[in-house]
């Protein structure tokens, strides 16, 4: 059984990651408007090809990673 402590932890812990998340989001856009693109587009690329091969190595099947997410929305609601 789940404590209602537990679940306003997890609420706040949720918004404060938000949070984080749109001030990373707002500082890449301030770099990216500030630097030409080659400067931050090798790094993008470098961002997302790590992130396509960490996804690819690990082992999950398309339909796996849908049950997945299913299933995290499902508690997220």
């Amino acid at each position: 059984m789940t404590d209602s402590s537990d679940r306003d932890s997890l609420s706040e812990k949720r918004e404060r990651n938000r949070k984080q998340r749109l001030a990373q989001i707002k500082r890449w856009a301030e770099y990216i408007e500030t630097n030409p693109p080659e400067t931050w587009g090798p790094q993008l690329n470098g961002l997302v090809n790590s992130q396509l091969e960490s996804a690819q190595k690990s082992d999950l099947s398309a339909e796996q990673y849908q049950r997945i997410e299913r299933i995290s929305d499902s508690r997220d609601g």
